[in-house]
C-alpha cells in the first residue's frame, strides 16, 4: 500500500542585496566581530580572483559590511536580511 505524503515547504523571501542596504545578520552566522543587534550597512560587493585563469574578479555574493560597532566584516548574502519595509 502506498501513501501520497504531501511536504510543506517554507519558502525563504530572497532578495537581492545592494550597495547601501541596511541588513540584518541572521542568527545563523557567528562572529566575534557582530554586534548584539546584528546590523550593518552593506558598503560594497566582495570580488576577486576565483581561478587563475580569470581576467578581471569575479562576483563572490560576499558583502563587506559595515556594522553598528564600526567594525567591517565580509559575509556571504545567505546570511543577510533587508531591513526594509518598501521591498
Amino acid at each position: 500500500m502506498m501513501r501520497n505524503i504531501t511536504h510543506s515547504v517554507k519558502k525563504m523571501k530572497t532578495t537581492k542585496v545592494k550597495r547601501g542596504d541596511f541588513v540584518r545578520i541572521s542568527e545563523r552566522m557567528h562572529d566575534a566581530d557582530i554586534p548584539k543587534n546584528r546590523l550593518g550597512h552593506v558598503l560594497e560587493e566582495y570580488k576577486t580572483i576565483v581561478h587563475y585563469t580569470d581576467k578581471k574578479p569575479a562576483p563572490t555574493e560576499t558583502w563587506k559590511v559595515f556594522l553598528s560597532n564600526g567594525n567591517i566584516i565580509r559575509i556571504h548574502e545567505m546570511f543577510l536580511e533587508v531591513v526594509d519595509e518598501s521591498r
